[in-house]
């Protein structure tokens, strides 16, 4: 049950890091927090995936992508302020929000892993 323990140690890191990214935007009708959040956390893992891989202990691994990165991005969150912009009538922004959230993401956790590996 250790990697529970790892995997909260990250999570609560990710998730206060997370909540203090929604401070710094506050409240927008563009859902600009979690749009930060996750493209970070997509080039980021790519990034550290493709520089340490398994190349780090099991329980660092664990805190640092399921943990850490699970607790800083969010699709739950993602998918609700997508339905919220498309039932406010603002279904030009939910598509804006889904294509750069969708696109950029993998071009960024590409980019990353591609990065990462560089360095390794």
């Amino acid at each position: 049950m250790k990697e529970v323990f790892f995997v909260a140690i990250g999570g609560a890191i990710g998730s206060a890091s997370r909540y203090l990214v929604d401070r710094i935007y506050g409240l927008s009708t563009f859902p600009m927090a979690t749009l930060t959040v996750n493209l970070v956390g997509a080039f980021v893992l790519g990034l550290l995936v493709g520089w340490i891989g398994d190349r780090v202990a099991p329980g660092l691994r664990l805190a640092l992508f399921t943990g850490l990165l699970g607790g800083f991005t969010t699709f739950s969150t993602f998918a609700l302020e997508t339905s919220v912009l498309i039932r406010s009538g603002n279904s030009a922004s939910a598509i804006v929000y889904l294509v750069v959230s969708i696109a950029a993401g993998v071009a960024l956790a590409a980019f990353g892993l591609l990065a990462g590996e560089s360095l390794a």
